[in-house]
């Protein structure tokens, strides 16, 4: 590798940059409780085990986009940028549509090793024809490494358990809901379907096609999900990098490692980042579509192609990128090119975009007749669901707060998130956006005061706007459907700093202090995640770290499951305590990652299971409930108590399933097995059947 000549060596920051990541990892896994002794060995062997997966998957992604970029961005000054996100949006599309075909899990797997050493050969092919990789592209700056300890924080927190870290996430419930399980249940099997106990499996689960890709090369492990949440880590990183070229292409390579740290430095990029969720995809589409749109050698067509390629692929990773990405690029697309060459530009990325999105609508069309379902039930049809539900994923979805109340919400999930007094006693309050929404603010008008900046500031401006107006009205106003905001904000942070500078005339013999004000600044900005990673856990956060064994109980002697299944765990007991052929109803509980899919059947809260139906058969008879519970082979129930009331309360809940009325089914029908914190039993269901008329 030969660093540019136009610029002096970065190897020694880099290397005292990853050593000083290595240091906080092992100083960060001491951050365990007593049961957990060993937390450093594990991180490192998770990421010397699972990080391989994920790079594969990456240098996979990038090869593919080598082939989009030679078409697309061959004039590109950017290219490389430009190719790792489209290359990334190439390979989520291709998982997506060949897993569900099954082409992925063909010959125990095989296709899925082909899409990857595919694009593995093409990331090699070009590096032999290039010859060389430009360290100074990738490590611009010293001032990236002051992002160490956030990026610490996010590589030892991927290597904890789901389900543990992060209060304002629950724990990381919707990884343990949909975004891991139903790579999961994919793979059991065989292809990626809509699934009609769970309703996210009817979105576009870009994201999850990515960990679906991964779990097949893990294989029969749960171990995949360390490979996810690394995954996902690594999109953080990505982002943050396109993001810094994309500075560095405006304002010079201090403003572009400026903002690599401020990204990073933001507590929810580490909060996401490093669960396995699929908000760093769209971040990633959002920046690689800011860098297209300041190509100024590249033509309108391929411009819009390029547009439509990262909106689409965003809105696969997650719907309402709509919003938050494709419609931001969209109007800027629009400000940027002439109305007179509209049409053209406008036909063929509207094109790409339906193409690229096109295993979404085709999935669900043939499952439910509805190519966007649940959304436009009234439209194309209604699938599986009836009227009630629809109005039920309503509620949960977009908020019913009045005109007058939304900035309220804007300003305390977003500008003020975790500072003050919590306005929702039962909501987490944690500062997950740090200063980075109050700070942005002021940064943009300085930046738009400086001529040379005004127009990208402006740009960014709009995007904030957009973003804003959509998460406002289309939204149910909680505070991490923000989180694409961080890449306008981190962009405009950085040019403000340049542009406060530059306007104050501060004098060069004042350099090394403010470089080492600013290192300073940024340091303890990184450190806040780690301080919030401090608090996680009951003060213990790493004692997770690669304990997936324990939760499922594989792991652990048949001493541990009996003290641990009987008092702590269900999913210990479900997977271990309980007679072969066993299988349990969960009522209340979704999250269903760690139990054996052989013996559970589960529904989210806006779908409709077995017992919904037998009580709308069966409205005032539950011996009929308990018969045919077991004449379709359930044997126990499993009630979260504490989660039904909190669906209750919401207005999520199936009406039939309430707390109370279930309570009274399993003392009336059922054997108590086993009580567990947080208002969750296990019970075995009566033998007798109810006499036939």
């Amino acid at each position: 590798m030969n660093a540019s000549p136009s610029q002096p060596s970065t190897w020694p920051p880099a290397a005292i940059g990853l050593a000083a990541i290595l240091i906080l990892l092992l100083w960060l896994a001491g951050f365990t409780g007593p049961s957990s002794p060993s937390a450093a060995v594990d991180a490192l062997w998770i990421l010397l085990t699972s990080a391989p997966l994920a790079a594969a998957w990456f240098v996979a992604a990038i090869g593919l986009g080598w082939p989009l970029r030679l078409w697309l961005a061959r004039q590109s000054e950017d290219g490389l940028a430009i190719q790792a996100g489209i290359g990334v949006a190439a390979m989520l599309t291709l998982d997506a549509a060949l897993g569900s075909i099954g082409a992925l899990q063909v010959f125990g797997g095989a296709g899925t090793w082909v899409l990857t050493v595919l694009g593995a050969a093409l990331a090699v092919a070009q590096l032999i024809r290039t010859g060389r990789i430009e360290v100074s592209k990738v490590f611009p700056h010293w001032l990236v490494w002051t992002s160490a300890p956030a990026i610490a924080v996010l590589l030892i927190a991927a290597c904890a358990a789901p389900g543990v870290l992060w209060a304002t996430e629950f724990g990381g419930y919707d990884a343990l809901s949909y975004h891991l399980q139903l790579p999961k249940e994919w793979v059991a099997i065989g292809r990626i379907e809509p699934l009609n106990h769970n309703i996210y499996s009817y979105l576009p689960s870009y994201v999850e096609a990515a960990f679906y890709h991964l779990a097949i090369m893990v294989g029969d492990s749960m171990q995949f999900v360390y490979a996810c949440q690394l995954l996902h880590a690594s999109l953080a990183l990505l982002t943050a990098a396109v993001l810094s070229r994309f500075v560095t292409r405006i304002a010079g390579t201090a403003a572009g490692s400026l903002s690599f740290v401020t990204l990073l430095a933001t507590p929810w990029v580490i909060v996401t980042g490093s669960l396995a969720y699929n908000e760093m995809a769209a971040a990633l589409m959002l920046v690689t579509g800011l860098l297209v749109l300041h190509q100024e050698r590249l033509n309108p067509a391929p411009r819009a192609a390029l547009i439509g390629i990262v909106g689409a692929a965003a809105c696969g990773a997650k719907l309402t990128a709509a919003g938050m990405v494709a419609l931001p690029l969209a109007v800027l697309f629009a400000l940027s090119t002439r109305p007179k060459q509209w049409l053209g530009p406008w036909a063929i990325g509207a094109a790409v975009f339906v193409l690229v999105l096109s295993p979404y609508f085709i999935r669900n069309q043939v499952a439910a007749g509805n190519p966007v379902f649940p959304f436009a039930g009234a439209v194309f049809g209604r699938g599986h669901w009836i009227d009630e539900q629809f109005a039920v994923w309503q509620r949960g979805h977009i908020s019913d707060t009045n005109a007058l109340g939304r900035p309220v919400e804007l300003w305390n999930q977003f500008l003020r998130f975790g500072v003050g007094p919590n306005p929702d006693q039962r909501e987490p309050w944690k500062p997950q956006w740090s200063i980075l929404p109050l700070l942005s603010i002021p940064a943009l008008a300085l930046a738009i005061s400086a001529t040379r900046f005004r127009r990208i500031s402006i740009e960014l401006t709009i995007v904030l706007a957009v973003q804003s107006l959509f998460w406002l009205t289309f939204t149910h106003l909680k505070s991490r459907f923000m989180l694409p905001a961080v890449v306008p904000m981190s962009a405009a942070i950085a040019l403000g700093a340049l542009a406060f500078r530059e306007r104050w005339l501060l004098p060069a013999r004042h350099g090394w202090g403010l470089r080492a004000s600013l290192a300073a600044t940024l340091l303890v900005l990184a450190t806040v995640p780690a301080l919030i990673y401090r608090s996680e856990a009951g003060n213990a956060p790493s004692s997770a770290i690669g304990q997936v064994g324990v939760f499922t109980g594989d792991a652990l002697t048949i001493e541990q499951r009996n003290s641990l299944g009987s008092s702590t765990f269900p999913t210990i007991a479900v997977n271990h305590l309980l007679p072969p052929r066993s299988k349990v109803l969960l009522i209340g509980d979704a999250k269903a990652l760690y139990y054996d899919l052989d013996r559970i059947d589960y529904q989210t809260t806006w779908d409709r299971g077995v017992l919904s139906q037998l009580m709308r058969e069966y409205p005032d008879d539950p011996a009929r409930w308990s018969g045919g519970l077991r004449q379709q082979g359930f044997t126990h129930l499993l009630v979260d108590e504490s989660m039904l009331r909190v669906w209750e309360r919401a207005g999520w809940n199936d009406p039939l399933l309430t707390a109370a009325r279930i309570n009274e089914f399993a003392r009336s029908w059922c054997e108590l097995l086993y009580e567990y914190p947080h208002g969750v039993s296990l019970h075995r269901l009566h033998d007798d059947l109810p006499v036939k008329d």
